[in-house]
Protein backbone atom coordinates (compact mmCIF):
# COMPACT_ATOMS: atom_id res chain seq x y z
CA UNK A 1 0.00 0.00 0.00
CA UNK A 2 2.80 2.41 0.88
CA UNK A 3 4.43 1.72 -2.48
CA UNK A 4 1.18 2.46 -4.30
CA UNK A 5 0.70 5.67 -2.39
CA UNK A 6 4.25 6.84 -3.00
CA UNK A 7 3.97 6.18 -6.72
CA UNK A 8 0.63 7.96 -6.89
CA UNK A 9 1.90 10.96 -4.95
CA UNK A 10 4.98 11.20 -7.16
CA UNK A 11 2.82 10.99 -10.29
CA UNK A 12 0.47 13.71 -9.12
CA UNK A 13 3.32 15.90 -7.90
CA UNK A 14 4.88 15.78 -11.37
CA UNK A 15 1.59 15.99 -13.24
CA UNK A 16 2.36 19.42 -14.61
CA UNK A 17 6.08 18.94 -15.24
CA UNK A 18 6.81 18.52 -18.93
CA UNK A 19 3.09 17.89 -19.42
CA UNK A 20 1.38 17.82 -22.80
CA UNK A 21 -1.42 20.35 -23.19
CA UNK A 22 -4.69 20.03 -25.08
CA UNK A 23 -3.37 21.65 -28.26
CA UNK A 24 -0.43 19.26 -28.40
CA UNK A 25 -2.67 16.24 -27.89
CA UNK A 26 -5.06 17.49 -30.60
CA UNK A 27 -2.27 18.03 -33.13
CA UNK A 28 -0.97 14.53 -32.47
CA UNK A 29 -4.46 13.11 -32.93
CA UNK A 30 -4.95 14.98 -36.22
CA UNK A 31 -1.83 13.30 -37.57
CA UNK A 32 -2.20 9.86 -36.01
CA UNK A 33 -5.84 9.05 -35.26
CA UNK A 34 -6.96 6.06 -37.31
CA UNK A 35 -10.60 7.14 -37.56
CA UNK A 36 -9.87 10.56 -39.07
CA UNK A 37 -7.31 8.99 -41.41
CA UNK A 38 -9.96 6.53 -42.60
CA UNK A 39 -12.45 9.39 -43.05
CA UNK A 40 -9.97 11.26 -45.25
CA UNK A 41 -9.35 8.13 -47.34
CA UNK A 42 -13.08 7.54 -47.78
CA UNK A 43 -13.53 11.18 -48.80
CA UNK A 44 -10.82 10.85 -51.45
CA UNK A 45 -12.23 7.58 -52.77
CA UNK A 46 -15.78 8.92 -53.04
CA UNK A 47 -14.62 12.09 -54.78
CA UNK A 48 -13.96 10.00 -57.90
CA UNK A 49 -17.68 9.23 -58.22
CA UNK A 50 -18.09 12.60 -59.97
CA UNK A 51 -15.41 11.70 -62.51
CA UNK A 52 -17.02 8.32 -63.07
CA UNK A 53 -20.50 9.81 -63.59
CA UNK A 54 -19.18 12.56 -65.88
CA UNK A 55 -17.58 9.95 -68.11
CA UNK A 56 -20.97 8.98 -69.55
CA UNK A 57 -21.37 12.53 -70.91
CA UNK A 58 -17.94 12.81 -72.53
CA UNK A 59 -16.60 11.27 -75.76
CA UNK A 60 -15.98 7.53 -75.70
CA UNK A 61 -13.17 5.98 -77.72
CA UNK A 62 -12.36 2.29 -78.02
CA UNK A 63 -9.84 0.42 -80.15
CA UNK A 64 -9.60 -3.31 -80.67
CA UNK A 65 -7.34 -5.56 -82.70
CA UNK A 66 -7.61 -9.25 -83.43
CA UNK A 67 -5.17 -11.65 -85.11
CA UNK A 68 -6.41 -15.00 -86.33
CA UNK A 69 -4.35 -17.93 -87.66
CA UNK A 70 -6.27 -20.28 -89.98
CA UNK A 71 -5.12 -23.81 -90.78
CA UNK A 72 -7.86 -25.26 -93.05
CA UNK A 73 -8.15 -28.60 -94.76
CA UNK A 74 -10.67 -28.41 -97.64
CA UNK A 75 -12.07 -31.41 -99.47
CA UNK A 76 -12.51 -30.59 -103.20
CA UNK A 77 -14.94 -32.45 -105.57
CA UNK A 78 -14.48 -32.68 -109.34
CA UNK A 79 -18.05 -32.55 -110.59
CA UNK A 80 -17.01 -33.88 -114.02
CA UNK A 81 -15.29 -37.01 -112.90
CA UNK A 82 -16.68 -37.23 -109.39
CA UNK A 83 -13.17 -37.56 -107.99
CA UNK A 84 -12.28 -35.90 -104.66
CA UNK A 85 -9.08 -34.34 -103.48
CA UNK A 86 -7.89 -32.57 -100.30
CA UNK A 87 -6.37 -29.09 -100.28
CA UNK A 88 -4.65 -27.38 -97.31
CA UNK A 89 -4.89 -23.64 -96.90
CA UNK A 90 -2.88 -21.76 -94.26
CA UNK A 91 -3.31 -18.00 -93.80
CA UNK A 92 -3.53 -15.25 -91.18
CA UNK A 93 -6.21 -12.59 -90.71
CA UNK A 94 -5.83 -9.26 -88.93
CA UNK A 95 -8.56 -6.80 -87.92
CA UNK A 96 -8.28 -3.30 -86.45
CA UNK A 97 -11.44 -1.49 -85.30
CA UNK A 98 -11.77 1.97 -83.78
CA UNK A 99 -15.10 3.09 -82.34
CA UNK A 100 -15.95 6.62 -81.16
CA UNK A 101 -19.18 7.98 -79.72
CA UNK A 102 -20.50 11.12 -78.05
CA UNK A 103 -23.77 11.47 -76.17
CA UNK A 104 -25.93 14.19 -77.71
CA UNK A 105 -29.00 13.67 -75.54
CA UNK A 106 -29.04 11.45 -72.44
CA UNK A 107 -31.02 12.92 -69.56
CA UNK A 108 -30.50 9.80 -67.46
CA UNK A 109 -26.72 10.25 -67.55
CA UNK A 110 -27.04 13.99 -66.98
CA UNK A 111 -29.09 13.67 -63.77
CA UNK A 112 -26.88 10.82 -62.61
CA UNK A 113 -23.93 13.18 -62.98
CA UNK A 114 -25.73 15.95 -61.06
CA UNK A 115 -26.58 13.48 -58.30
CA UNK A 116 -22.90 12.51 -58.07
CA UNK A 117 -21.93 16.17 -57.71
CA UNK A 118 -24.43 16.66 -54.90
CA UNK A 119 -23.29 13.48 -53.19
CA UNK A 120 -19.72 14.76 -53.39
CA UNK A 121 -20.74 17.90 -51.50
CA UNK A 122 -22.30 15.65 -48.85
CA UNK A 123 -19.06 13.66 -48.61
CA UNK A 124 -17.11 16.87 -48.01
CA UNK A 125 -19.47 17.65 -45.14
CA UNK A 126 -19.03 14.10 -43.85
CA UNK A 127 -15.32 14.76 -43.50
CA UNK A 128 -16.06 18.06 -41.77
CA UNK A 129 -18.34 16.22 -39.36
CA UNK A 130 -15.62 13.65 -38.68
CA UNK A 131 -13.18 16.48 -37.95
CA UNK A 132 -15.58 18.03 -35.46
CA UNK A 133 -16.13 14.63 -33.88
CA UNK A 134 -12.35 14.34 -33.50
CA UNK A 135 -12.39 17.61 -31.56
CA UNK A 136 -14.99 16.09 -29.25
CA UNK A 137 -13.15 12.79 -28.89
CA UNK A 138 -9.84 14.47 -28.11
CA UNK A 139 -11.39 16.85 -25.60
CA UNK A 140 -13.37 14.05 -23.98
CA UNK A 141 -10.30 11.83 -23.64
CA UNK A 142 -8.13 14.69 -22.36
CA UNK A 143 -10.53 15.85 -19.67
CA UNK A 144 -11.27 12.25 -18.71
CA UNK A 145 -7.58 12.05 -17.79
CA UNK A 146 -7.85 15.20 -15.68
CA UNK A 147 -11.06 13.92 -14.10
CA UNK A 148 -9.40 10.63 -13.24
CA UNK A 149 -6.31 12.42 -11.88
CA UNK A 150 -8.44 14.66 -9.65
CA UNK A 151 -10.46 11.69 -8.42
CA UNK A 152 -7.24 9.83 -7.64
CA UNK A 153 -5.79 12.82 -5.79
CA UNK A 154 -8.96 13.05 -3.72
CA UNK A 155 -8.90 9.30 -3.11
CA UNK A 156 -5.30 9.50 -1.85
CA UNK A 157 -6.16 12.33 0.53
CA UNK A 158 -9.25 10.48 1.71
CA UNK A 159 -7.26 7.31 2.33
CA UNK A 160 -4.74 9.22 4.42
CA UNK A 161 -7.44 10.94 6.47
CA UNK A 162 -9.37 7.74 7.11
CA UNK A 163 -6.19 5.88 7.98
CA UNK A 164 -5.29 8.58 10.50
CA UNK A 165 -8.76 8.31 12.03
CA UNK A 166 -8.38 4.54 12.23
CA UNK A 167 -5.09 4.87 14.05
CA UNK A 168 -6.56 7.40 16.49
CA UNK A 169 -9.52 5.12 17.10
CA UNK A 170 -7.27 2.19 17.90
CA UNK A 171 -5.29 4.34 20.33
CA UNK A 172 -8.46 5.47 22.11
CA UNK A 173 -9.64 1.88 22.30
CA UNK A 174 -6.31 0.76 23.75
CA UNK A 175 -6.70 3.18 26.68
CA UNK A 176 -10.33 2.20 27.18
CA UNK A 177 -12.01 5.39 26.00
CA UNK A 178 -14.22 3.77 23.32
CA UNK A 179 -15.80 0.42 22.49
CA UNK A 180 -14.42 -2.06 19.97
CA UNK A 181 -17.38 -1.38 17.66
CA UNK A 182 -15.93 2.03 16.78
CA UNK A 183 -12.67 0.37 15.75
CA UNK A 184 -14.61 -1.99 13.50
CA UNK A 185 -16.48 0.94 11.97
CA UNK A 186 -13.24 2.78 11.25
CA UNK A 187 -11.59 -0.35 9.82
CA UNK A 188 -14.53 -1.05 7.50
CA UNK A 189 -14.51 2.53 6.24
CA UNK A 190 -10.77 2.36 5.64
CA UNK A 191 -11.07 -0.89 3.68
CA UNK A 192 -13.70 0.66 1.40
CA UNK A 193 -11.56 3.76 0.96
CA UNK A 194 -8.58 1.63 -0.02
CA UNK A 195 -10.65 -0.26 -2.59
CA UNK A 196 -11.82 3.05 -4.05
CA UNK A 197 -8.21 4.21 -4.27
CA UNK A 198 -7.27 1.14 -6.29
CA UNK A 199 -10.21 1.75 -8.63
CA UNK A 200 -9.22 5.39 -9.17
CA UNK A 201 -5.65 4.36 -9.96
CA UNK A 202 -6.93 1.93 -12.59
CA UNK A 203 -9.28 4.58 -14.01
CA UNK A 204 -6.36 6.97 -14.53
CA UNK A 205 -4.31 4.30 -16.31
CA UNK A 206 -7.27 3.50 -18.56
CA UNK A 207 -7.81 7.17 -19.42
CA UNK A 208 -4.18 7.50 -20.52
CA UNK A 209 -4.69 4.42 -22.71
CA UNK A 210 -7.56 6.22 -24.44
CA UNK A 211 -5.23 9.12 -25.24
CA UNK A 212 -2.77 6.69 -26.77
CA UNK A 213 -5.49 5.32 -29.05
CA UNK A 214 -6.06 8.83 -30.41
CA UNK A 215 -2.47 10.00 -30.69
CA UNK A 216 -0.55 6.77 -31.22
CA UNK A 217 1.82 7.93 -28.47
CA UNK A 218 2.12 7.25 -24.77
CA UNK A 219 1.54 10.08 -22.33
CA UNK A 220 2.25 10.19 -18.63
CA UNK A 221 1.48 13.82 -17.80
CA UNK A 222 -1.00 16.38 -19.10
CA UNK A 223 -1.58 19.99 -18.10
CA UNK A 224 -4.25 20.46 -15.46
CA UNK A 225 -7.19 22.84 -15.25
CA UNK A 226 -6.64 26.18 -13.54
CA UNK A 227 -8.60 26.89 -10.38
CA UNK A 228 -9.60 30.47 -11.17
CA UNK A 229 -11.79 30.01 -14.25
CA UNK A 230 -15.11 31.73 -14.79
CA UNK A 231 -17.53 29.13 -16.10
CA UNK A 232 -20.61 31.01 -17.25
CA UNK A 233 -23.35 30.52 -19.80
CA UNK A 234 -22.12 31.17 -23.36
CA UNK A 235 -23.55 33.72 -25.74
CA UNK A 236 -26.15 33.99 -27.16
CA UNK A 237 -28.24 33.69 -24.00
CA UNK A 238 -31.39 32.61 -25.88
CA UNK A 239 -31.63 28.87 -26.55
CA UNK A 240 -33.76 29.50 -29.63
CA UNK A 241 -30.80 31.23 -31.27
CA UNK A 242 -28.67 28.15 -30.64
CA UNK A 243 -31.40 26.02 -32.21
CA UNK A 244 -31.62 28.23 -35.30
CA UNK A 245 -27.83 28.16 -35.68
CA UNK A 246 -27.81 24.38 -35.42
CA UNK A 247 -30.56 23.97 -38.01
CA UNK A 248 -28.55 26.16 -40.37
CA UNK A 249 -24.96 24.99 -39.72
CA UNK A 250 -24.92 21.52 -38.17
CA UNK A 251 -23.19 19.29 -40.76
CA UNK A 252 -25.45 16.34 -39.98
CA UNK A 253 -28.54 18.26 -41.15
CA UNK A 254 -26.76 19.64 -44.20
CA UNK A 255 -25.57 16.14 -45.13
CA UNK A 256 -29.08 14.71 -44.98
CA UNK A 257 -30.35 17.70 -46.97
CA UNK A 258 -27.80 17.09 -49.71
CA UNK A 259 -28.57 13.38 -49.68
CA UNK A 260 -32.23 14.26 -50.22
CA UNK A 261 -31.26 16.48 -53.17
CA UNK A 262 -29.11 13.71 -54.65
CA UNK A 263 -31.97 11.23 -54.31
CA UNK A 264 -34.24 13.71 -56.06
CA UNK A 265 -31.78 13.87 -58.94
CA UNK A 266 -31.54 10.09 -59.01
CA UNK A 267 -35.34 10.00 -59.15
CA UNK A 268 -35.25 12.32 -62.17
CA UNK A 269 -32.60 10.12 -63.77
CA UNK A 270 -34.82 7.08 -63.32
CA UNK A 271 -37.80 8.93 -64.78
CA UNK A 272 -35.86 9.92 -67.88
CA UNK A 273 -34.83 6.32 -68.37
CA UNK A 274 -38.40 5.46 -69.42
CA UNK A 275 -39.87 6.45 -72.81
CA UNK A 276 -37.33 9.28 -73.22
CA UNK A 277 -35.08 9.00 -76.30
CA UNK A 278 -31.32 9.12 -76.16
CA UNK A 279 -29.17 10.31 -79.05
CA UNK A 280 -25.55 9.39 -79.67
CA UNK A 281 -23.14 10.46 -82.39
CA UNK A 282 -20.95 7.55 -83.47
CA UNK A 283 -18.10 6.82 -85.90
CA UNK A 284 -16.42 3.50 -86.67
CA UNK A 285 -13.24 2.70 -88.55
CA UNK A 286 -12.45 -0.90 -89.48
CA UNK A 287 -9.45 -2.26 -91.37
CA UNK A 288 -9.59 -6.04 -91.70
CA UNK A 289 -8.30 -9.01 -93.67
CA UNK A 290 -10.98 -11.19 -95.23
CA UNK A 291 -10.85 -14.93 -95.78
CA UNK A 292 -9.77 -15.78 -99.36
CA UNK A 293 -12.37 -17.18 -101.71
CA UNK A 294 -9.96 -18.16 -104.46
CA UNK A 295 -6.24 -18.44 -103.98
CA UNK A 296 -4.20 -18.36 -100.86
CA UNK A 297 -3.99 -14.65 -100.01
CA UNK A 298 -6.60 -12.86 -97.86
CA UNK A 299 -8.12 -9.69 -99.21
CA UNK A 300 -7.97 -6.36 -97.37
CA UNK A 301 -10.93 -4.03 -96.73
CA UNK A 302 -11.39 -0.68 -95.00
CA UNK A 303 -14.80 0.52 -93.79
CA UNK A 304 -15.61 3.94 -92.32
CA UNK A 305 -19.09 4.56 -90.95
CA UNK A 306 -20.65 7.35 -88.91
CA UNK A 307 -24.05 8.66 -87.99
CA UNK A 308 -26.52 9.34 -85.21
CA UNK A 309 -28.21 6.63 -83.21
CA UNK A 310 -31.51 7.36 -81.49
CA UNK A 311 -33.01 4.83 -79.13
CA UNK A 312 -36.11 4.81 -76.94
CA UNK A 313 -36.42 2.45 -73.96
CA UNK A 314 -39.89 0.94 -74.15
CA UNK A 315 -40.00 -2.15 -72.01
CA UNK A 316 -37.52 -4.07 -69.85
CA UNK A 317 -39.76 -6.56 -68.14
CA UNK A 318 -40.93 -3.94 -65.62
CA UNK A 319 -37.41 -3.13 -64.46
CA UNK A 320 -37.54 0.50 -65.65
CA UNK A 321 -40.91 1.06 -63.96
CA UNK A 322 -39.62 -0.50 -60.75
CA UNK A 323 -36.49 1.65 -60.78
CA UNK A 324 -38.55 4.81 -61.23
CA UNK A 325 -40.90 3.95 -58.37
CA UNK A 326 -38.03 2.88 -56.13
CA UNK A 327 -36.22 6.18 -56.70
CA UNK A 328 -39.39 8.13 -55.89
CA UNK A 329 -39.87 6.18 -52.64
CA UNK A 330 -36.25 6.75 -51.64
CA UNK A 331 -36.71 10.49 -52.16
CA UNK A 332 -39.82 10.49 -49.97
CA UNK A 333 -37.94 8.59 -47.26
CA UNK A 334 -35.12 11.15 -47.38
CA UNK A 335 -37.61 13.92 -46.74
CA UNK A 336 -38.77 12.18 -43.54
CA UNK A 337 -35.17 11.51 -42.51
CA UNK A 338 -34.34 15.20 -42.89
CA UNK A 339 -37.26 16.15 -40.68
CA UNK A 340 -36.24 13.54 -38.09
CA UNK A 341 -32.67 14.88 -38.09
CA UNK A 342 -33.89 18.42 -37.51
CA UNK A 343 -36.06 17.33 -34.58
CA UNK A 344 -33.17 15.40 -33.03
CA UNK A 345 -30.84 18.39 -33.31
CA UNK A 346 -33.45 20.67 -31.73
CA UNK A 347 -33.85 18.24 -28.84
CA UNK A 348 -30.10 17.82 -28.39
CA UNK A 349 -29.43 21.57 -28.34
CA UNK A 350 -32.23 22.30 -25.90
CA UNK A 351 -31.19 19.45 -23.61
CA UNK A 352 -27.51 20.45 -23.67
CA UNK A 353 -28.36 24.09 -23.05
CA UNK A 354 -30.46 23.11 -20.05
CA UNK A 355 -27.71 20.81 -18.77
CA UNK A 356 -25.23 23.66 -19.12
CA UNK A 357 -27.47 25.96 -17.07
CA UNK A 358 -27.73 23.33 -14.35
CA UNK A 359 -23.98 22.66 -14.39
CA UNK A 360 -23.13 26.37 -14.03
CA UNK A 361 -25.37 26.54 -10.98
CA UNK A 362 -23.89 23.30 -9.63
CA UNK A 363 -20.33 24.59 -9.88
CA UNK A 364 -21.02 27.51 -7.57
CA UNK A 365 -23.10 25.39 -5.21
CA UNK A 366 -20.54 22.58 -5.03
CA UNK A 367 -17.72 25.03 -4.39
CA UNK A 368 -19.67 26.38 -1.45
CA UNK A 369 -20.41 22.81 -0.34
CA UNK A 370 -16.67 22.20 0.05
CA UNK A 371 -16.36 25.12 2.44
CA UNK A 372 -19.37 23.92 4.42
CA UNK A 373 -18.07 20.34 4.53
CA UNK A 374 -14.66 21.52 5.78
CA UNK A 375 -16.32 23.50 8.58
CA UNK A 376 -18.51 20.54 9.48
CA UNK A 377 -15.51 18.21 9.60
CA UNK A 378 -13.55 20.58 11.86
CA UNK A 379 -16.49 20.81 14.26
CA UNK A 380 -17.01 17.04 14.25
CA UNK A 381 -13.32 16.29 14.87
CA UNK A 382 -13.31 18.78 17.77
CA UNK A 383 -16.38 17.12 19.20
CA UNK A 384 -14.75 13.72 18.84
CA UNK A 385 -11.69 14.88 20.75
CA UNK A 386 -13.82 16.06 23.70
CA UNK A 387 -16.06 13.01 23.56
CA UNK A 388 -19.30 14.54 22.24
CA UNK A 389 -19.03 12.90 18.80
CA UNK A 390 -18.21 9.33 17.81
CA UNK A 391 -15.97 7.95 15.08
CA UNK A 392 -18.91 7.20 12.78
CA UNK A 393 -19.79 10.88 12.68
CA UNK A 394 -16.18 11.81 11.99
CA UNK A 395 -15.98 9.33 9.13
CA UNK A 396 -19.25 10.58 7.70
CA UNK A 397 -17.98 14.15 7.82
CA UNK A 398 -14.76 13.12 6.09
CA UNK A 399 -16.72 11.25 3.43
CA UNK A 400 -18.92 14.31 2.85
CA UNK A 401 -15.88 16.55 2.39
CA UNK A 402 -14.12 14.34 -0.14
CA UNK A 403 -17.38 13.70 -1.96
CA UNK A 404 -17.89 17.46 -2.23
CA UNK A 405 -14.41 17.87 -3.70
CA UNK A 406 -15.01 15.12 -6.26
CA UNK A 407 -18.39 16.56 -7.20
CA UNK A 408 -16.91 20.02 -7.68
CA UNK A 409 -14.13 18.74 -9.93
CA UNK A 410 -16.54 16.61 -11.95
CA UNK A 411 -18.95 19.52 -12.37
CA UNK A 412 -16.18 21.63 -13.95
CA UNK A 413 -15.32 18.91 -16.44
CA UNK A 414 -19.02 18.32 -17.15
CA UNK A 415 -19.34 22.03 -17.96
CA UNK A 416 -16.50 21.91 -20.50
CA UNK A 417 -17.72 18.78 -22.28
CA UNK A 418 -21.35 19.93 -22.32
CA UNK A 419 -20.30 23.28 -23.78
CA UNK A 420 -18.32 21.54 -26.54
CA UNK A 421 -21.25 19.27 -27.36
CA UNK A 422 -23.57 22.27 -27.51
CA UNK A 423 -21.25 23.96 -30.02
CA UNK A 424 -20.96 20.70 -31.95
CA UNK A 425 -24.72 20.44 -32.52
CA UNK A 426 -24.86 24.15 -33.26
CA UNK A 427 -22.31 23.54 -36.02
CA UNK A 428 -19.85 26.11 -34.65
CA UNK A 429 -17.24 23.82 -33.04
CA UNK A 430 -13.76 24.39 -34.47
CA UNK A 431 -10.07 24.43 -33.59
CA UNK A 432 -10.41 27.87 -32.00
CA UNK A 433 -12.39 26.22 -29.20
CA UNK A 434 -9.45 23.92 -28.52
CA UNK A 435 -7.13 26.93 -28.32
CA UNK A 436 -9.53 28.72 -25.96
CA UNK A 437 -9.68 25.69 -23.68
CA UNK A 438 -5.92 25.40 -23.77
CA UNK A 439 -5.74 28.85 -22.15
CA UNK A 440 -7.62 27.39 -19.17
CA UNK A 441 -4.82 24.92 -18.51
CA UNK A 442 -1.77 25.33 -16.32
CA UNK A 443 1.48 26.04 -18.13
Amino acid sequence: MKKLLSLSVMMLASAYADAADLTTIYEQAVNNDAEIAAARAVREANSYNVTIARGALLPQLQASYSHTVVDAEIEMVNFTTGATSTENRDYELGSLEIQASQALLNLNSWYTYKAAQTADEAEALNLQLSEQQLLLRVSGAYFDVLRAADNLETAIAEEKAVKRSLEQTKQRYDVGLIAITEVHEAQATYDLTYVNLLGQQAALDISFEALEVLTGQQHKNVSGLKDAISMQMPQPADVSEWVNTGLDKYPGIRIVGLQKTALGQQRDAARYNRFVPTANLFANYTNADNSPFIGDDPTDSTVISYGVQISVPIAAGGALYGQSKQAAANFAAADYQLEAQKRQVKQQIRSLYRQLQTTVQNIDARKQAITSAESALDATETGYEVGTRNIVEVLDAQRNLFSARRDYANARYDYILTLLNLKFYAGTLNEADIQALNAWLTN
